[in-house]
């Protein structure tokens, strides 16, 4: 079930990159050439980079994606390592979840008030509300990545480098 649904999330975040990479190219061509920029063109971005960005932050949450520095690990001990893995974790669940918190206020506000962009006309709480979401989903992420046993290596992954030698 988790393979198929990353496999979905990663389809959708293709088409919403590959949709920003035509909207580009049609708004760069339309100004350049026919003084006659893509009307919609800023909206269709700002939306597509919102949903690429918070389609995946669970993913990379969950598979310990994240960037990461790790000047010290290698002199650390490993008891030390795996300390510094769950605070690493709760903070993210920390961080995640009361952003998913502040977004669904905001999504609550802009549904009262009715908020939608002003071209395309698309109510923006339903955006935030999509946020919202993933930032609850990345939040479980991080809290369950706190309860599960660190990578192997502190190195989560990264080349056979040690350092300085």
């Amino acid at each position: 079930m988790h393979s198929i649904i990353e496999r979905i999330a990663n389809a959708i975040a293709s088409m919403m990159l590959f949709l920003l990479a035509c909207i580009t190219l049609i708004d760069v061509i339309g100004r350049n050439f026919f003084s006659s920029p893509l009307a919609p063109a800023t909206e269709l971005t700002e939306v597509a980079l919102v949903v690429i960005t918070f389609l995946l932050y669970p993913q990379i949450a969950f598979r310990n994606e994240h960037i990461t520095v790790d000047l010290l690990d290698f002199f650390l001990p490993a008891w030390f390592r795996r300390i510094q893995f769950v605070v690493a974790g709760l903070l993210g669940a920390l961080l995640f979840g009361v952003l998913a918190w502040r977004l669904g206020i905001q999504a609550d506000r802009l549904f009262k008030y009715g908020e939608i962009t002003a071209v395309l006309k698309i109510p923006l709480y339903t955006v935030y509300y999509f946020m919202a979401v993933m930032s609850a989903l990345s939040a479980l992420a991080f809290l369950a990545l706190s309860i599960l046993p660190p990578p192997a290596h502190p190195d989560h992954g990264a080349s056979d480098i040690r350092g300085i030698e």
